[in-house]
């Protein structure tokens, strides 16, 4: 081989080995342009699940804080409860001590339960209006039925036993005689 053909020769090596340089770059352009993608599309995957978790724990916090508002809202209620005998016993003396020649007593009674009445009404104590009210299975107990002409049918007409609620939750229904 002469020089001339060496030359050629190497100057055809230098451009094959250009050639296949500028393609190795190219194909490596592309990989990693291909896996930059790929990281984009992860991390973009990744903070929709950090946005969501961050959704879903201002969720839970929120839930929470209800739970926590209506747990301290009713934590009287079993106070409230223990006391309703106490209202009813209060109401039964006062229903058989209405005589003239036990006033002082009846009085005494009275004050008493007018007082516990007030007390737990401060506190959100309500007692469920039933007598002349259509029956309502939400807050009242219909014990009997009894026939009444000059009420509708499923009205109210006798509270057996006064019924509670304690702000807007029923803790006792009114137990009742209801018309047929």
């Amino acid at each position: 081989m002469t020089a001339e053909e060496q030359n050629q020769s190497q100057e055809q090596s230098t451009e094959e080995m250009e050639a296949t340089q500028a393609e190795v770059g190219e194909e490596q352009e592309e990989q990693s342009q291909t896996e930059a993608e790929k990281w984009k599309q992860e991390a973009k995957e990744n903070h929709q699940a950090f946005l969501r978790a961050r959704a879903d724990l201002e969720n839970y916090r929120r839930r929470v804080r209800k739970e926590l508002e209506e747990t301290a809202k009713y934590a009287p209620v079993p106070l409230v409860e223990s006391l309703l005998p106490v209202l009813d016993n209060m109401e039964r003396a006062l229903s058989a001590g209405d005589d003239s020649s036990s006033n002082a007593l009846y009085e005494g009674v009275e004050m008493v339960y007018r007082q516990l009445v007030k007390s737990l009404e401060e506190h959100g104590l309500q007692t469920i209006q039933a007598e002349g009210a259509p029956f309502n299975p939400h807050e009242h107990n219909a014990v009997m039925q009894v026939e009444a002409e000059d009420v509708e049918p499923g009205t109210v007409v006798e509270v057996l036993q006064q019924g509670y609620k304690f702000r807007d939750r029923v803790i006792r229904p009114a137990m009742v005689k209801v018309s047929s």
